[in-house]
């Protein structure tokens, strides 16, 4: 199932970098600046780009901003069948896989457009950084109480985000467990699991998040050094970044399935009793 997930997101990456590696080589091809691509970005020619290719990367909005919103889409449809072979403990089936993820996908989407004012919620958390420090410093703090503040927000925002998407995982395992229909109800069962277990939940996600960092802080480096106009050299960074994109994909895998082995863990046997003849009947129709 990860090499469907590394498939799927190179097929996206190269529809958004073919037609960027067409531009750049119209304009650098044939010069030294194109050999400095292969490393660490080079911004004097990046802002030279913006400036003197405008018009050319102006037409290239709509690519640029309809491309990722389709990978979103379609890895929200993929989820759907990730989390039912990881919920029904059985091997990958495409036939599984493909057809779950077509059943919930709408189901899903629903999920997302009901959760919109709950990241609004959590996104805008970190603003009340803005009025405690007002409140204790006045509308002219000094510039240090003003540079820390910045980071806090920065810092609030991206545990806001995370959170929602918690929220939103454990919606998506509630509607594929339970076969749930009414999404508000998942949204808000997501919100009350999440909160109630607050403490085992943020950490699976913080520790497979900074797993991830760690990844990107290993990778910087090896990719900035290979930076010479060579082909073999070329060929190993693809290689690099191949094995870094795959890596990825497996952190993102993992955490679907830590979050179904700690949902069933967590869940009152009560509650297990009443899902087991959806589950059952899931599995049974799996195999």
């Amino acid at each position: 199932m990860v090499f469907v997930y590394y498939l799927v997101n190179l097929i996206f990456a190269l529809i958004i970098m073919l037609p960027m590696y067409f531009l750049l080589n119209r304009i650098a091809g044939s010069t030294l600046m194109m050999g400095k691509m292969a490393g660490r970005l080079d911004m004097d020619f990046f802002f030279e780009l913006l400036i003197k290719q405008y018009t050319t990367l102006f037409s290239l909005r709509g690519l640029f901003l309809f491309v990722p919103l389709v990978y979103w889409l379609f890895g929200l449809f993929l989820s759907g069948g990730a989390y039912t072979i990881f919920i029904s403990d059985v091997k990958y089936s495409p036939s599984v896989f493909w057809s779950r993820s077509a059943k919930y996908f709408g189901r899903f989407f629903r999920l997302f457009l009901w959760s919109i004012p709950v990241f609004a919620v959590f996104y805008c958390i970190q603003f009340i950084e803005i009025g405690v420090e007002r409140l204790i410093y006045g509308s002219d703090p000094y510039q240090n109480i003003i540079w820390w503040g910045a980071w806090i927000r920065v810092g609030i925002g991206y545990i806001g985000i995370l959170l929602y998407y918690l929220v939103l995982d454990y919606a998506r395992i509630d509607i594929v467990i339970n076969d749930e229909t009414r999404t508000r109800r998942a949204l808000w069962y997501g919100i009350k699991f999440t909160f109630r277990n607050f403490f085992k939940t943020f950490i699976l996600t913080l520790i497979l998040f900074l797993i991830g960092i760690a990844a990107l802080v290993i990778y910087n480096p090896i990719v900035d050094s290979l930076h010479a106009p060579s082909g073999f050299i070329i060929f190993i960074l693809f290689i690099v970044q191949q094995i870094y994109m795959f890596i990825r994909m497996m952190l993102k895998l993992t955490l679907y399935s830590s979050q179904v082995s700690l949902y069933n863990s967590l869940t009152p046997k009560e509650d297990i009793a009443e899902l087991t003849p959806v589950a059952s009947k899931e599995k049974v129709t799996l195999n």
